[in-house]
């Protein structure tokens, strides 16, 4: 595919261009509009209808206002990154969690917020949605966002290359339908994290190919803790899919393995094990299956009604279990201000990385989006056009487009699935440093078969060629780490 820069389609120029269309994208949306700019988002899928927030539980955890109650989040979530988070942005999270979250009440999400008795008061910790689904969350803000905003959503548009000339961001390029348009913008908040897609099994959704980390790294940008990948042990697969409340566990719930052994019971926490060893005891096992027989049935109808309706729906099928790649710790390293080393690019919720460290903890993807989300739409809004050089941008428009290709190129796309497959094999739950070094092989063969393969259909070279190079990113990262520390594992 070859084009001459004049033939470029381009879009008008916005103020504040958002890639993404989940919660973090649309809170910076609305943020950037709030401070009178005119703002664009650009999403894969439908803006509220696609991404990793869509298939959440909704449940956003934080740290309650009473001081102990806090101290204590504080001391679970600091515990969970095993020394490698930020410490500037993981305090703003637990200081900060709790009014973030509170906050959200003025878009009328449909939000059950829980509180904690105490001999002092009652205090939030815990908001969902009932049920726990985050269609209900992401529908009810993306209406908020049309009722109230004049944001543009370009839906089924793929961000693919930031352009950047002189240290300033100018704006990116985009594929709709099999073409090329030129997205120019004064700032750009990248919220495109999640690439569960580079895996055999997965929980997210099928846009998640890591473009945002891909596009990050061809612009220059510094990746952290890419070996953090959370395989979330609370899925079910089979005979529907669907996500565990672990609070089922304190409540009868357990996990029995394809013998009939509740292989968890020699575990001080049992099924509520940290994620990451839970992940591992499942992954050793044949088959793994839910068990409900002892469950108190009214606390399940009431907290899980679509696991409850699996179940009478399927009175004859087990109900399996697989631990699937769910969330990725690492990414652009997350400043205070959402600010990156690109000026006029801003970066939050999963594509950004230090936050969480080594493990992230429950709940606190959704109270992270509801923070810096809406820092990262201030801060954009708050940045003022740079100068344009408009060879410079001229320049680095036909270095992007050189990069695809044309018909010089012939060869076959590589096989995705293979790709998926390897991953899951040398890279997923359990590592060693021979199958990475194989898997290493592997992925710098795909990577030269890319580099020849005709770019048709267009949307499938991109996102072959940004998982390709996040498999690469997390393989790197995991052969540089030998000593096991968190989701990291590594089998000796």
């Amino acid at each position: 595919m070859k084009m001459e820069i004049e033939q470029l389609p381009r879009a008008e120029k916005s103020e504040v261009l958002v890639i993404g269309g989940g919660l973090a994208g649309m809170y910076a949306a609305i943020e950037a509009h709030r401070a009178g700019r005119s703002v664009r988002i650009l999403s894969k899928g439908k803006v509220g209808g696609s991404g990793a927030s869509l298939v959440s539980m909704s449940v956003h955890r934080f740290a309650p206002r009473e001081p102990g109650l806090r101290e204590e989040y504080r001391r679970r979530f600091l515990a969970s990154g095993e020394g490698e988070q930020d410490l500037r942005v993981a305090e703003m999270l637990v200081e900060r969690g709790a009014d973030a979250v509170e906050a959200l009440r003025e878009f009328e999400l449909p939000l059950e917020y829980r509180g904690m008795d105490t001999p002092s008061g009652t205090y939030n910790y815990l908001a969902c949605c009932k049920p726990k689904r985050g269609r209900l969350l992401t529908g009810a803000l993306r209406n908020y966002l049309l009722a109230h905003t004049d944001a543009v959503l370009d839906e089924g548009v793929m961000a693919f290359d930031l352009v950047k000339a002189g240290g300033n961001i100018l704006g990116v390029l985009a594929e709709r339908d099999g073409q090329v348009i030129y997205y120019p913008a004064d700032a750009v908040v990248l919220a495109a994290g999640g690439a569960g897609n580079i895996y055999r099994y997965t929980s997210n959704t099928t846009d998640l190919t890591g473009d945002g980390y891909a596009m990050a790294a061809r612009a220059g940008l510094r990746l952290v803790g890419m070996e953090f990948v959370q395989f979330y042990p609370y899925r079910i697969c089979t005979p529907r899919r669907a996500d565990i409340f672990p609070d089922i566990f304190s409540h009868g719930a357990v996990f029995r393995n394809e013998k009939g052994e509740r292989f968890m019971e020699s575990y001080p926490m049992k099924e509520l094990e940290n994620r990451d060893v839970l992940a591992r005891a499942l992954y050793r096992q044949e088959r793994v299956y839910l068990d409900l027989t002892a469950c108190d049935w009214a606390y399940l109808e009431r907290e899980c009604p679509n696991i409850a309706d699996m179940a009478r729906r399927f009175p004859d099928q087990p109900l399996e279990v697989r631990p699937m790649a769910h969330f990725f710790m690492g990414g652009i390293p997350l400043e205070p201000d959402c600010s990156t080393e690109i000026r006029g690019l801003f970066a939050c919720g999963e594509v950004t990385g230090g936050l969480h460290g080594a493990n992230r903890l429950s709940g606190s993807a959704l109270t992270e989006t509801a923070l810096f989300g809406r820092i990262a739409g201030r801060e954009a809004a708050a940045t003022g056009p740079a100068p344009r050089d408009r060879e410079a941008e001229t320049a680095e428009l036909e270095r992007l487009l050189a990069a695809i290709g044309g018909p010089e190129r012939v060869g076959e796309l590589p096989d995705r699935q293979l790709l998926r497959e390897n991953m899951w094999a040398a890279a997923s739950v359990e590592r060693d440093m021979e199958g990475l070094q194989r898997l290493m092989a592997f992925l710098e063969k795909t990577e030269e078969q890319l580099d020849h393969a005709a770019p048709r259909p267009l949307r499938q070279w991109l996102e072959l060629r940004n998982m390709t190079a996040v498999s690469k990113a997390v393989t790197e990262a995991a052969i540089r780490r030998p000593e096991s520390l968190g989701a990291h594992y590594i089998r000796k």
